[in-house]
């Protein structure tokens, strides 16, 4: 076993970073970013409460048909969502500033939980639709170049 000890560590330092981690891509995907969390809101009865929450990433993917949303941990599952439409998002509806901007709508129905997701390069917006309630959810995160991760 020992002379194969210098063989065994050599393979491992030429092993890609993101490999060791679990941070690989998706067979077939592409990388989107990474994007940080920032508030959650719950509608109910017209008026909006926010949800506290602590602080984590989504990392998405996509093979130009879905987007793949993961959670904050590499071993975390995703969610999948069918792209409905990639030719731009409506943003600063309401303000002078309205513009359509690159972006893309996709949609997710699992477990009579419909998710609509709303993704551009700066921001992630997703909104939850449960089917026996009427409280609606909506997420917002902010996209990060990095992300920092605490040890």
């Amino acid at each position: 076993m020992v002379p194969y000890l210098p063989l065994i560590l050599a393979s491992l330092l030429f092993v890609p970073s993101g490999a060791v981690r679990g941070d690989s891509l998706p067979e077939g995907f592409r990388f989107i970013g990474n994007y940080r969390f920032d508030k959650r809101i719950k509608i109910l009865d017209g008026k909006s409460l926010q949800v506290r929450s602590k602080e984590f990433y989504y990392r998405l993917y996509t093979d130009g048909i879905t987007v793949r949303v993961y959670g904050g941990s590499p071993d975390e599952s995703y969610t999948a969502f069918t792209i409905q439409r990639n030719d731009g998002i409506m943003a600063g509806a309401g303000t002078e500033r309205m513009e359509v901007v690159p972006g893309l709508q996709a949609y997710s129905l699992v477990g009579n939980v419909l998710r609509q997701l709303a993704l551009t390069e700066e921001r992630l917006v997703l909104t939850k639709f449960p089917s026996l309630s009427d409280v609606v959810e909506i997420t917002y995160a902010n996209r990060r170049i990095t992300i920092s991760r605490s040890k």
